[in-house]
């Protein structure tokens, strides 16, 4: 295995940060009513919101909070999802399900800066817009069409010309797209640390450097072992995302960890001016997707997916930068000094999973790359599940892991369908 990318928190999220948080290993028994296991938005945003339901809480992170992708992410918040809009969701959920599932998803942002007005969490939240500028005339029709769909539930979505494209993102040959008001970004290493500040406010108990290295169920309820204590708890809530590991083996088998990458440049002082002159996040129509956003200080984040990944550190940034030098021909040429990546969660057909045992061992997976907004959004669903809400009326609805058929496979052969993403990307496909 290689040292490269690590899952460590961004170097330069962590630079940014006036945010900081320090917990203790576990080295006791305790009892609660929950255990959260992961210490990332998901982990963290459900303990806060089962905390506020009166229910004793601990969490425990293998490492450091803001380890894991909540640590690394772009920063962009995204109250949609990323392939399926509310037409699609109808047609698999019919009924009060998909409107509930639809409305979830279109408060996810709502949630999110709530949880930073709540606790004061110091992360540069903009809430300034998302774009989605389509690469097509063809993506630039559908997307339209999922902006008056995602209008039609509440959310403050508008389609943009591409002339008024242009306007927003400052660069060429976008065919039009829509905008989402509600959309945004952060620090998201910092929003993880203000969460955690946050949730022992409301009385969780955090424990870092406490990996969960086995569950087991007795006549007393769940015992969740660590290195050098014990939780008992009669529920325990499973936010692993892609470092799921075999403490529920089918629901590691139920997604595909892929690797992400993101660079960011140098600050780009007046140069950066042009460049999404609105502050809005952007991410675009291509399945080998093309996304930025400024920080800050004008350097511009972005990032992108690899076929091969030797050499990712030197490769990466040299691909992004060729990508930036074509949508921003003015832009200034230079290093992209910050550079790094990790693993995030992929269900077969990019929707989440909710899944709920009898007895009292919870998870949702598959964050699908809009992990922001939409982790903050199940936190409530995932406390209703605990609470014992029956299916029907969850916000998700429930389901029984089920495996990626030849999922070692899949795993190991994952990156290589990047190419043929491409060509549909050329194909209008």
């Amino acid at each position: 295995m290689t040292s490269w990318p690590s899952d460590a928190p961004s170097s330069l999220w962590r630079q940014l940060s006036a945010e900081s948080f320090d917990a203790e290993p576990l080295t006791r028994e305790i009892a609660c009513d929950v255990a959260v296991v992961g210490g990332g938005i998901s982990g963290l945003a459900t303990a806060i919101e089962l905390a506020r339901r009166g229910k004793s809480v601990a969490l425990l992170e293998a490492a450091r909070i803001g380890a894991g992708a909540s640590g690394r992410a772009n920063g962009q918040v995204i109250p949609a999802l990323t392939r399926h809009g509310p037409n699609a969701i109808r047609a698999l959920w019919p009924g009060e399900s998909g409107e509930r599932f639809l409305r979830m998803v279109a408060g996810g942002a709502d949630v999110l800066f709530g949880l930073v007005e709540r606790y004061g969490i110091d992360c540069d939240a903009r809430r300034t817009g998302w774009l989605q500028p389509a690469h097509t005339p063809g993506r630039a029709k559908r997307v339209a069409a999922l902006a008056s769909q995602w209008a039609a539930v509440g959310a403050p979505t508008s389609a943009l010309s591409a002339a008024e494209m242009r306007q927003h993102t400052g660069a060429e040959g976008y065919q039009g797209g829509w905008r989402h008001a509600g959309g945004g970004h952060i620090n998201p290493y910092a929003f993880t640390l203000g969460l955690a500040r946050g949730a022992s406010d409301e009385g969780v108990a955090v424990f870092e450097h406490s990996p969960a290295l086995s569950l087991r169920r007795d006549t007393f309820g769940w015992r969740v072992q660590t290195p050098s204590g014990t939780v008992r708890a009669a529920h325990v809530v499973l936010a692993t995302a892609a470092h799921t590991g075999t403490l529920w083996p089918e629901l590691r088998r139920s997604i595909v960890p892929v690797t992400s990458y993101q660079a960011a440049t140098e600050p780009l002082g007046a140069a950066a001016e042009a460049i999404l002159p609105f502050d809005e996040a952007l991410s675009d129509t291509r399945m080998d997707l093309r996304y930025l956003r400024k920080d800050r200080d004008g350097r511009i984040v972005s990032g992108g997916a690899l076929t091969i990944q030797a050499g990712a550190e030197r490769r990466l940034p040299q691909l992004v930068q060729s990508r930036l030098q074509a949508m921003f021909p003015a832009l200034p040429s230079g290093p992209m000094p910050h550079v790094w990546g990790g693993r995030i969660a992929m269900t077969v057909d990019r929707l989440p999973r909710l899944h709920r045992r009898p007895d009292g061992l919870s998870a949702w997976i598959g964050c699908n790359g809009r992990g922001l907004a939409l982790c903050c959004a199940m936190a409530a669903v995932m406390a209703d599940a605990v609470e014992g809400r029956p299916d029907a009326e969850l916000a998700l609805p429930p389901s029984a892991p089920r495996a990626v058929p030849l999922h070692p496979l899949a795993v190991r052969s994952a990156r290589l369908i990047l190419p043929w993403y491409r060509l549909k990307d050329r194909r209008e496909i």
